[in-house]
Parts: C-alpha cells; sequence; structure tokens
C-alpha cells in the first residue's frame, strides 16, 4: 500500500513539472506580442485583446516560475549569458527574461527526467541506467528545443526575404525612404511572414529613438544571425555610404538572391535523383 502511494506521488510530480515546461516552452515572448501589435489591424480586435490577455497572463504566472527555478543556477560568466542571449536572439526570442526562463526551463527538465528515470528505473529494476538516460534528456532537452527554434526561425527568415526585396524596390521607386520602407514592408508582411516583420520592426524602432540607419541595420544581421540579411545590411549600408541608388541597389540584390534560390533548389533536385536512386 505505501509503495503504490510512493508511486502516485511520483507520478503526480512528474506530470506537474511536465506540464510547466511545456507550457514554459510555449510561452509567448515580447516579440510575439510585438509581430501581434504590426498585425492587429488585420485582426479581429475583440479576439485579440481576449485572447492576448489570457496569454499574456499565463505568461507572467510561467515567467516567474522559470525565473525562480532558475536563480540558483545562472550562469555566472558573462560571456556564457552574453552567449545564450545570441542563440536566443537566432531563434527569433528577444525577452529580457528570455536567459532566465530558459536555464529555469533546463533546471525543470532535469528534474523531469531524474525524477522519471527514477520511476521507470524502479519498475525496470535497473535504477542507475533509468537515471542517467532520463537526466540526460531532460537537461539537453531544452537546448534541441532552441536549436529546432534556430532553424525553423532561420529558414523563416530565408523565405521571406525575396518578397520583402521585391515589396522594398516598389516602395523605394514610389518615393519612400528606406526606413519608411522597410516600416511598410513590415506591416504588409505581419501575416504572411511574421519572423521578417518582426525584425523589420525592430529595426523601424531603433532608427526611431534616434539610432542611426547603419547602426540599425548592422545590428538586423549581427542579431539575426542570417547570412541572407547579413548581406542585404551590407549592400544597404555601403549604397548609403556611396550615394548610389538605393532601388537600382535592391533590384540588383533581389536578382542575385532569386539566382542563388534557383541554383539551391537545381542542386537539391540532382541531389533528389542520386538519392531516390
Amino acid at each position: 500500500m505505501d509503495q503504490g502511494i510512493f508511486m502516485l506521488c511520483i507520478a503526480g510530480a512528474v506530470a506537474a513539472l511536465a506540464f510547466s515546461i511545456a507550457s514554459i516552452l510555449m510561452g509567448r515572448s515580447s516579440e510575439a506580442k510585438l509581430r501581434n501589435r504590426l498585425v492587429e489591424r488585420a485582426s479581429d480586435p475583440a479576439i485579440t485583446k481576449t485572447g492576448g490577455n489570457a496569454k499574456a497572463a499565463v505568461g507572467t504566472v510561467l515567467g516567474r516560475l522559470g525565473a525562480a527555478a532558475s536563480k540558483p543556477f545562472m550562469p555566472k560568466n558573462t560571456e556564457t549569458v552574453t552567449g545564450l542571449r545570441k542563440q536566443l536572439g537566432f531563434a527569433g526570442i528577444y525577452a529580457t527574461s528570455a536567459v532566465k526562463n530558459m536555464t529555469g526551463a533546463k533546471v525543470i527538465c532535469l528534474a523531469v527526467g531524474l525524477i522519471g528515470g527514477y520511476t521507470i528505473g524502479i519498475w525496470a529494476d535497473n535504477l542507475l541506467l533509468a537515471l542517467s538516460v532520463g537526466g540526460l534528456l531532460g537537461y539537453l532537452g531544452p537546448t534541441f528545443w532552441l536549436k529546432s527554434r534556430i532553424k525553423a526561425n532561420q529558414k523563416a527568415l530565408n523565405q521571406a526575404l525575396p518578397d520583402a526585396l521585391d515589396l522594398m524596390v516598389v516602395c523605394v521607386e514610389s518615393g519612400l525612404t528606406v526606413d519608411a520602407a522597410m516600416q511598410r514592408v513590415g506591416t504588409e508582411l505581419g501575416l504572411a511572414h511574421p519572423a521578417l516583420s518582426r525584425e523589420l520592426g525592430i529595426a523601424h524602432m531603433e532608427t526611431r529613438v534616434g539610432l542611426p540607419r547603419v547602426d540599425a541595420l548592422r545590428n538586423l544581421g549581427i542579431r539575426t544571425g542570417n547570412a541572407a540579411l547579413q548581406s542585404l545590411s551590407a549592400m544597404l549600408i555601403q549604397a548609403d555610404r556611396f550615394g548610389t541608388s538605393i532601388a537600382q541597389a535592391l533590384r540588383v540584390h533581389a536578382d542575385t538572391m532569386r539566382t542563388n534560390r534557383q541554383l539551391a533548389a537545381e542542386e537539391m533536385a540532382a541531389k533528389a535523383s542520386v538519392k531516390m536512386s
């Protein structure tokens, strides 16, 4: 009877911690709120307001839970914190509490892995192996999740950039400045390409608060870690520095990117025939 109650308590603890982890990992960041503001005019105001308030309240509670769990285990080295924040930025996560939440998720996942491993180890009569595997999976789980988020964010940015370049060419040729074109393109792409819309929105806000356009463009490439955006930022900086036509530079860059994408697609098609044979 005592053994059954003990196992029931362990199962309940595992379930509670697993729910907390899933909720933290699925929580919304401040960048998601920025994206929603950019596309708010295209959404139902009543639904957006109600759903946003509920999710924001849940995100606040879960953020506090992650911060509490991470407090004793926060990295003391500044380089480690900077590196983790950089990786989170590559994934499109810029919340000020992102490092704390990520560290807290690792701690909670490790605890869940150890508890789950202990439970399975007792049932399978191999406690040491189950604890080792459970702890390892729990500790590495958030890292694997972050890598998948980075990959998904980079893919989304690469897919959105050709459309953004075409729209920027139209905006600049119609008489808009680069800053106004970035704002307009970011707004127009809010529904189709929210990842790039978020980044363009951040760059535009940086220029509005007084940051020079060159620094905002440079930050755009550094913040995302995306090679295509870094190339675009460098091209715009050079065009602005030497006084060349922004519209012509954007058009040439768009044609170059379109050619590169076509060559990459042809390469993938050639590899597919070899893999299928």
